[in-house]
């Protein structure tokens, strides 16, 4: 059975860099056997691999910032009395957004939930209930570090972002878990106005002890009255800051459990992989019709 490409057809050097469409069909149809074999063999380990990758979900609670309460009364003495007067409300959004991915805020809700286990479950022997010694700085029992756990929930977990346009927020998480990540971005949705609503009013009774303070040592009258104004000011906001539970952020769409995975994408990969295959054979094609020319041209030269 004659073959496509014909064995008078070897070039020379000079020839090689002139190949034309034909010769180039010619070269990956010769040695066709590689990019069909390997292109199925590709394509059958993408398959592999896509089956056993671990799925991962997304599920989120959809925010928007609190509207901030207050009228032109209370800017004015604010930018009188610098940070004096606190308005019920978060104006900051970017200041509510830093502490919901710090330390300080998820920390506690992370070790009062005993996350630690769920998070570095392929370092949690449940049989023993104890931990497999993989780190040399952990402590002698090998649990991961407060570190460690924060950085995985914020690297891998927490997906945290905001429309410019519209200003809502977005807290989402993704995790193999599609309950669990329901559970957590919930519960971080409603902590986070108890934490900033707490921290307002630590502030607020700061400002009227401080307050209070400056009556008792000033007598000078029209500066009392602007104490007593404040005052008033702080222990509305005191009130508000008691009675209103969507703090920092008003829930929108609270998370829902996903019922679609996000990733892997199966069909991609297992299509990715065999076409890589079968490029990966057109390129040995190649690679062997030069290295065959080019040990024709070496006897021919010895000739």
């Amino acid at each position: 059975m004659s073959e496509p490409f014909p064995h008078s057809s070897h070039h020379s050097s000079q020839d090689e860099d002139n190949l034309s469409l034909i010769d180039l069909w010619n070269i990956i149809w010769r040695r066709k056997w590689l990019w069909l074999t390997l292109g199925p063999i590709a394509g059958i380990v993408g398959v592999i691999v896509a089956l056993n990758s671990t799925e991962i979900y997304r599920s989120g609670v959809l925010l928007a910032p609190a509207e901030e309460e207050g009228g032109e009364g209370v800017a004015a003495l604010a930018g009188q009395f610098g940070g004096l007067v606190t308005i019920t409300g978060v104006s900051d959004t970017t200041t509510a957004l830093a502490t919901l991915k710090s330390r300080q805020f998820l920390l506690p809700y992370l070790k009062e939930r005993n996350l630690a286990t769920t998070l570095f479950h392929e370092e949690w022997d449940a049989e023993s209930a104890s931990w497999i010694k993989t780190n040399a700085r952990r402590g002698p029992d090998g649990e991961p570090t407060d570190s460690e756990l924060v950085g995985r929930f914020q690297q891998n977990i927490l997906k945290v972002s905001q429309d410019e346009q519209s200003g809502l927020v977005t807290l989402g998480m993704e995790w193999e878990d599609p309950a669990l990540i329901t559970q957590w971005a919930n519960d971080l949705s409603i902590r986070i106005n108890m934490h900033l609503r707490e921290k307002a009013k630590a502030k607020t009774e700061r400002n009227l002890a401080y307050l209070k303070d400056q009556i008792e040592e000033t007598q000078v009258l029209e500066i009392r009255e602007a104490l007593y104004s404040l005052i008033e000011l702080q222990t509305q906001n005191a009130m508000l800051a008691n009675a209103k539970e969507e703090f920092a952020f008003r829930i929108i769409d609270p998370a829902y459990i996903p019922e679609n995975r996000i990733r892997p994408k199966r069909n991609l990969i297992v299509i990715a992989s065999g076409l890589l295959g079968g490029f990966l054979g057109i390129f040995l094609c190649f690679v062997l019709h030069f290295v065959e020319t080019a040990k024709i041209d070496a006897r021919r030269a010895e000739e």
